[in-house]
């Protein structure tokens, strides 16, 4: 049966081989009669429907695209790499100092109570061969030690060991041991140099004793023969015994015993030791342990080389410099790196930011991808946000290709790049290098990655990791115990955990700059560009030749010392996947979700706010509160600050100047910049448990401060002189601060009690003493006083607070009472008045005595009215007919949805007091200062305002003939915009529902309150603010895109923006109603009006792809 099974298979196989015969039923004449012909139709037909359809065009808005379009052809690359070539990476060599043994501030030996002792490991200089190979070998005793001394193939370059030595260099480099010493080698048996030697001698005496026999054959014949055994007994072991086996081979078979081990260092030895000596020295000694090791070392500290001062300890290793160039390039992970400041390192192809102190500018090439421009925005806006790399610009400056350019920016970015006036007169066209090929973003990288070298700081050493060698770091290598260095070229930072070890930082830091000045550190010969100069060959460039070896790191590279969760934005963008909040593309954000994503806040929790908190001083960690003292709750203790002495300088731009008197020292002037050095004490006394302070009091070390005071009208090279020299001027290294005027705190005005603030100069001010000055009153204790002197005329009166007018020829001090000025406010002003009668400063007299007016608002003087230029309607906001009760302060949030999340942040007036009512907390510099456009709500009692900004200029269209640079007419900011004032107004009226209770019959819970926009505020809402001054500039932005100076109420703008239809005619009017969104229009025409808009249903629009729908609309002017 089996055997028939067997044939049939055999003969069903055979037939399947050969071909059917023709079959009469079938006519062979037929068209695709075969099945394979039918197939082969199938196929054909299949690939020919590509034929019938037009080609995409999505190449065209690609950058090889626009580059066809201008009919530039692209140019070659400057290397050659191909998709599928290897990637050539920096060869691993670990990283030792030649100043062995010592690191960092490791102690002498004589400065060490203990013995020293010396590290037992293998010294490497940094001044490494390129041949020169260092990896990390770890032995084992599975191999037997004839191979080990003899046989070669089982030696160290075996692709076994190299597997070993690769897996085992891992481990280490991942561990993060601190107590691991030294690698011990174990003896073996048949080490020459441990065994053979030692036992050698014992055998040449042993031979030497014994004596030399000779024997001849004939000597055997006596030897006589003796009987054999009678009998032999047979012995037989137990069974299953095994035979004997060699023990040697047996203990080198076994796997488990190693030839090296790791030395534990634990140091118990050397702590017994010391305690020991510590005991010999204190038997019979009063003296500390520190005071005995100090006595017991011989250290020459003639021969120790002091670090300069020139430099404060926390700027010597920032992570950036006074002038950066950045570049930012790549598609997949684009590339953000540091270049050289020249014009040579700009294309056309690729994003730049340039980083200059006080200014911010970022250039836009004409064929940068979209990704590179997202990628340097959102670079730049972290930068204004955070002040990060030591930049300070409020804004920045957009540069773009194309002819509406502002030349006056243009001059200012060649000047910060060393081009001379000659250089700068050409167009910017020529001094920049055009694009080059449309692959060299993925090509350079790439190739930029590859260069990336990452060390770990172990055992007095800088060990290579292997991960991450050549590779993009990852979050998940900053572990909190280490300390890491990255070197990626022209940036080389030095990372350190919280929890690393501090000698560990030290050592890491020293070895680092070691490593970072050593000629020939940056050698990436075997790479396949070297990221220092790579810049210079980047676009169409006539000479692609450059050095892959750099004898010496360029000055404007970056040495830095960054500790974890302090980073910098160009050390996190060196990352993958850096853990932060960061600022999505507004255009796809807007096209997935719409105005959805930002929403109302809770207007309840904000109204209840936060806590009151006193104002307080934090200086080298201590809390000065006020400046008079300071009660800690938690510790009750009592902290009394003592003044010891107060110092002033006036700062020029080369050199500064000590104040004339002390009688001056209160008075400050707008255009000008000061330095105070205070040097106070710290008195402690404690509770006792009845609540009382305690009689005893503990009075701690002098302690200096340096503020810097900056006026707000002073120039740039004052304020760069004023920090210049104040770190010249600190000699006690104490603590620095700088104070902007409009900013000063409660403790910095009580070193003058009342601090006078001049407009212009003070030469100016001198000449000004004969004409009539106005000052007005801000603080709220005698103390805590400051007068600032404000344009004089009637628009600056003030119906809540009190003023001054002086006159120091004619010795008039007129006190100004407005009408709703509170009692506190009036006894601040009348006491400042007698002062300054007492004294008659030169600043603001020229006369030997003067006298003291009060006057009340609504009954001044001849005087005071001409001084004032006074009429009867009084244009100041006044307060005369009001009936309103004015005993709180003024409440201001700023709205504001910088990373991501649309937030309220309440601000607090630097003077404030709990029991004291500010009448005016807040300037109008805290509006007009902040990045716009921006949001700020004002509670004023029972009304409620908000300002609404303006759009910058920076972002205003700037059109080329067929391109229009992507971070102006942004639409889809401009819809972030529309929705952030949406919630904002929702918030509002939930701000007024939890304040004033629910109202369901009145719209919006009745809100009283008034929408108002920048440079087009209502005199009632100046009257806010202490002193205002017009902008004429934002006026003429916000007049340009449709707003007018009438407020419109919240319910009222609150019901336009949340309206859902428009008709077809308003919608392709032009401005805007508020609360559209212009990219989506079409989501506010009705059903009927659809069809005849665009077309097309909307069911039929909704199937359209993004880019039809997008020239549809555009097409029929909804876009």
């Amino acid at each position: 049966m089996q055997k028939g099974k067997l044939e049939s298979l055999s003969l069903a196989q055979s037939i399947s081989d050969k071909p059917l015969p023709p079959s009469p039923l079938i006519v062979a004449s037929l068209e695709g009669g075969k099945v394979s012909d039918r197939l082969g139709k199938l196929k054909s037909n299949s690939e020919k429907w590509k034929q019938r359809i037009e080609q995409t065009d999505a190449k065209k808005f690609t950058v090889a695209g626009r580059l066809q379009k201008k009919e530039q052809s692209p140019v070659e690359l400057q290397f050659e790499r191909l998709p599928n070539d290897a990637a050539k990476k920096c060869p691993m060599l670990e990283v030792r100092s030649a100043n062995q043994p010592q690191l960092g501030l490791a102690k002498s030996p004589s400065m060490m109570v203990g013995p020293a002792t010396k590290p037992t490991a293998v010294q490497r200089s940094l001044s490494v061969q390129e041949e020169e190979n260092v990896t990390l070998t770890r032995s084992n005793s599975n191999k037997s030690s004839s191979s080990n001394s003899s046989s070669g193939s089982d030696s160290d370059g075996s692709p076994r060991n190299a597997k070993q030595h690769k897996e085992l260099a891992n481990n280490k480099s991942a561990e993060a041991a601190t107590n691991v010493g030294a690698r011990i080698q174990v003896p073996r048996s048949d080490d020459a140099e441990t065994f053979e030697n030692f036992f050698g001698g014992q055998r040449a005496k042993s031979s030497a004793n014994a004596q030399t026999v000779e024997l001849e054959i004939s000597a055997f014949d006596d030897i006589k023969s003796t009987e054999r055994l009678v009998s032999k007994r047979n012995i037989q072991g137990p069974k299953g015994r095994r035979a004997a086996r060699n023990p040697l081979k047996t203990l080198a078979a076994r796997s488990d015993i190693c030839s090296e081990y790791t030395e534990l260092r634990t140091g118990v030895a050397e702590r017994e030791l010391r305690r020991l000596k510590l005991e010999s020295y204190g038997q019979r000694s009063n003296l500390a342990a520190e005071a005995i090791a100090g006595l017991a070392s011989i250290e020459d500290f003639k021969s120790v080389a002091l670090r300069s001062s020139s430099l404060p300890l926390q700027q010597v290793w920032v992570p950036y410099k006074r002038l950066m160039l950045l570049h930012v390039k790549g598609r997949t992970h684009v590339q953000t790196r540091l270049v050289a400041p020249a014009q040579v390192s700009l294309n056309r192809g690729d994003c730049f930011i340039l980083v200059a102190g006080t200014q911010l500018f970022r250039y836009v090439g004409s064929f940068a991808n979209v990704i590179e421009i997202s990628r340097s925005k959102k670079i730049c806006a972290a930068i204004v946000e955070n002040k990060d790399l030591g930049c300070t610009a409020t804004q920045e400056v957009i540069l773009t290709d194309g002819k509406y350019v502002n030349e006056r920016e243009w001059r200012q970015f060649w000047s910060l790049l060393g081009e001379s006036e000659q250089q700068q007169q050409q167009q910017q066209q020529s001094l920049i290098a055009d694009s080059g090929h449309a692959d060299e973003d993925d090509v350079f990288e790439s190739s930029l990655i590859e260069t990336n070298k990452i060390y770990e700081f172990q055992n007095d050493a800088l060990v290579p990791l292997d991960k991450y060698w050549g590779c993009i770091p990852k979050v998940e290598m900053l572990d909190t115990r280490k300390v890491l260095v990255f070197d990626f070229g022209s940036e080389l930072y030095v990372w350190n955990g919280k929890n690393a070890s501090t000698d560990d930082k030290r050592a890491a830091m020293r070895l680092a700059q070691e490593h970072f000045d050593a000629p020939d550190a940056a050698d990436y010969a075997q790479c396949y560009l070297n990221p220092i100069n790579y810049a210079s060959i980047v676009g169409r460039r006539e000479s692609t030749k450059y050095a892959k070896r750099c004898p010496q790191r360029p000055e404007w590279c970056v040495l830095g010392r960054i500790t974890q969760n302090m980073e910098t934005v160009l050390f996190k963008e060196k990352f993958s996947d850096w853990p932060e909040l960061e600022r999505e593309d507004l255009e796809k954000d807007y096209l997935a979700n719409g105005v959805q994503v930002v929403r109302a806040l809770n207007g309840a929790a904000l109204h209840k706010g936060e806590p009151y908190q006193e104002p307080n001083l934090v200086l080298e960690l201590a809390n000065l509160g006020r400046g008079n003292f300071y009660y800690d709750n938690d510790t009750m203790r009592h902290f009394d600050i003592i003044s010891k002495s107060i110092d002033k300088w006036q700062i020029h731009e080369f050199n500064f100047d000590a104040a004339e008197s002390r009688e001056t020292y209160g008075h400050f002037y707008s255009t000008e910049s000061y330095i105070v050095r205070w040097i106070y004490q710290i008195s402690v006394t404690v509770r006792e448990l009845s609540g009382k302070v305690s009689n005893r009091s503990t009075v701690g070390r002098d302690r200096c401060v340096y503020f810097t005071w900056q006026g707000v009208d002073s120039s740039a090279n004052e304020k760069g002189a004023a920090a210049l020299l104040t770190v010249e001027l600190d000699k006690e290294k104490g603590a620095q601060m700088r104070v902007a005027q409009g900013e000063e705190n409660t403790a910095f005005v009580r070193l003058f009690r009342q601090l006078w603030q001049h407009q212009g100069r003070k030469a100016q001010c001198l000449a000004r003493r004969s004409e009539w000055r106005l000052y007005q009153l801000q603080g709220n204790l005698p103390v805590e006083s400051i007068l600032k002197e404000v344009q004089c005329d009637a628009r600056q009166l003030r119906s809540r607070s009190s003023m001054l007018l002086v006159h120091g020829t004619e010795g008039q001090v007129l006190v100004w009472h407005g009408c709703k000025s509170a009692s506190h406010t009036r006894s601040v002003v009348l006491a400042a008045a007698q002062q300054l009668v007492e004294q008659l400063p030169a600043d603001m007299f020229d006369c030997a005595s003067a006298a003291v007016e009060e006057l009340e608002e609504g009954a001044e003087s001849d005087a005071c009215k001409t001084a004032l230029n006074l009429a009867e309607k009084h244009d100041y906001g006044s307060l005369l007919k009001s009936t309103k009760c004015y005993d709180y302060t003024l409440r201001m949030f700023n709205f504001s949805s910088t990373q991501g999340v649309f937030t309220a942040h309440e601000l607090l007036d630097p003077l404030r007091c709990q029991d004291l009512q500010s009448p005016y907390p807040f300037s109008q510099a805290q509006l007009y200062n902040a990045r716009q456009p921006t949001i700020f709500l004002l509670d004023d009692g029972d009304e409620l305002w908000l300002w609404m900004g303006w759009w910058p200029l920076e972002d205003i269209k700037i059109n080329d003939e067929d391109r229009s640079s992507p971070t102006n007419d942004n639409r889809a900011g401009v819809n972030r915009w529309i929705s952030e004032r949406r919630a904002a107004l929702e918030t509002a009226v939930d701000y007024w529902r939890a304040k004033h209770g629910d109202n369901e019959a009145v719209a919006f819970h009745g809100v009283k309150g008034h929408v108002v926009w920048a440079g087009l505020e209502p005199v009632a809402f100046r009257a806010l603010f202490p002193n205002w001054s017009e902008r004429a500039d934002v006026r003429e932005i916000n007049i340009e895109d449709g707003r007018t100076d009438v407020p419109m109420s919240i319910s009222e703008m609150l019901a336009q923006m949340t309206q859902t239809e428009y008709p077809l005619e308003v919608l392709k009017a032009r401005p805007l109603p508020e609360g559209i969104e212009p990219t989506r229009l079409e989501l506010y025409l009705n059903t009927n009006e659809f069809q005849q808009a665009l077309g097309v249903s909307r069911a039929e629009f909704d199937q359209l792809p993004v880019w039809k729908q997008t020239k549809l609309k555009k097409e029929r002017g909804l876009f």
